[in-house]
């Protein structure tokens, strides 16, 4: 029996993003990126997230910004590679199942499995046009 909720709210939201960035942040592939590289003030960002997964999940709205800019930015300073984008799905997914179940969960993670692909095919679109 399955005793996990579903993504009901940005609370919810708020501690999947929490956990994802552990995970992150944990990773000494990871590290570099978000620490030396972006320099990722949680405080700040981790609301971003949850703007920006609220829209995606629930259609609020929330989330003003373009999402993409900022990572071929970061993509230009620091080379994204196939190993970035595998960890990064591995780590979001692995954060949704520890969680949650259910119809938003399973959107969540098709959802960061789309946008991990078109990032990834933006990236490799910029590294051909050098």
């Amino acid at each position: 029996m399955n005793l996990k909720k579903d993504i009901q709210n940005r609370d919810d939201l708020m501690q999947l993003v929490t956990l994802f960035y552990e995970k992150l942040l944990a990773d000494k592939d990871m590290v570099p990126i978000f620490i030396d590289v972006a320099k990722i003030d949680l405080d700040e960002h981790l609301p971003v997230l949850v703007d920006f997964w609220d829209s995606i999940l629930f259609f609020t709205a929330t989330y003003k910004r373009n999402a993409m800019t900022p990572h071929l930015i970061l993509h230009d300073k620091y080379p994204l590679t196939q190993l970035h984008f595998d960890k990064w799905l591995a780590f979001f997914n692995q954060s949704v199942d520890e969680l949650f179940a259910g119809e938003k969960a399973q959107l969540a993670k098709d959802r960061a499995k789309s946008i991990a692909m078109l990032m990834q095919m933006k990236t490799e679109n910029m590294n051909l046009a050098k």
